[in-house]
């Protein structure tokens, strides 16, 4: 089952939608994720940020982006080191981690 989440940065630096399985997360195409970038950030999340196929200039993805964890979809949309369970949230503006475990 796939749970849509949601992450609004302050100030509106990112703003992305998300789809969760429980499995890995996916940040979906049309998403805008923050212009900074943490000196300490996730490398896999860096090297996406980097590519023009994925990224554009005003920082909207421009697919689909799926990663095994949570927290490195968080790292890439927020541009720092991130707790995934924290950063994405549900519909209910409740965080990812109050989700029942299967």
């Amino acid at each position: 089952m796939e749970i849509e989440v949601i992450a609004k940065g302050r100030n509106m630096r990112y703003d992305a939608v998300g789809m969760y399985d429980g499995k890995g997360l996916t940040v979906l195409k049309g998403s805008r994720i923050s212009v900074t970038v943490a000196s300490k950030m996730n490398p896999v999340a860096v090297k996406l940020r980097a590519r023009k196929d994925t990224v554009d200039d005003g920082f909207v993805l421009q697919r689909d982006v799926t990663f095994r964890s949570a927290s490195t979809a968080a790292s890439f949309v927020t541009g720092s080191i991130a707790n995934g369970m924290r950063v994405w949230k549900l519909k209910d503006g409740k965080p990812l981690s109050t989700l029942p475990e299967k």
